[in-house]
């Protein structure tokens, strides 16, 4: 995590994608008005999986009042192809790297609803973290994220060994939650 003002271009996790979305922070929504106006929000092929699955899953659920809203946001999500980065062979051995370096998921399952993530889900979940993450270093770009444990351990992974993602990295990591912070402290 670099203690600099983050400015980008990033890559955005999906993690990070749902809690600028989510945020009422004034000093959030005003740095995010910024950083489009100057780059583009960048995501992996991981991510439009992960945001597309969970508007399939909201759809199946939703009332016909809310259907044809969260349909014209899913369309909406994928309309710009340009921004999507793509998972090509590099990112995949980059990915099977991590994998071997970090092959459990370091973070505990989640709850959500008094429910548990199964362990197929979490190990899913893990191996799509890693793909965002080689997708990060195989671009060069910082990784924006909301998931500290899983990204962080990926990182001194990496650190450690370096030599095994032959050159590639270091992977540069920077939490979304904590731009407000910067952005207050900034201002005074």
């Amino acid at each position: 995590m670099s203690d600099e003002d983050p400015q980008g271009p990033f890559l955005f996790d999906t993690s990070a994608e749902s809690w600028l979305a989510r945020t009422d922070s004034p000093e959030v929504q005003r740095w995010l008005i910024e950083y489009v106006a100057r780059h583009p929000v960048l995501v992996s092929a991981v991510t439009v999986i992960e945001r597309l699955n969970g508007y399939n899953l909201a759809l199946r659920r939703a009332s016909p009042a809310t259907r044809e809203l969260l349909q014209r946001r899913r369309a909406a999500y994928v309309g710009d192809p340009s921004r999507v980065l793509a998972m090509d062979v590099t990112v995949a051995a980059a990915a099977a790297e991590l994998l071997a370096l970090v092959p459990d998921p370091p973070s505990p399952p989640k709850r959500s609803h008094q429910l548990a993530e199964s362990r197929s889900d979490r190990l899913a979940r893990w191996r799509f973290d890693t793909l965002v993450a080689a997708t990060a270093l195989v671009n060069r770009m910082p990784l924006m994220h909301n998931n500290p444990e899983d990204f962080e351990a990926l990182r001194m992974a990496i650190e450690i060994q370096p030599e095994r993602l032959g050159g590639v990295g270091p992977l540069e990591l920077y939490r979304c939650t904590r731009i407000g912070a910067r952005q207050r402290a900034q201002a005074r």
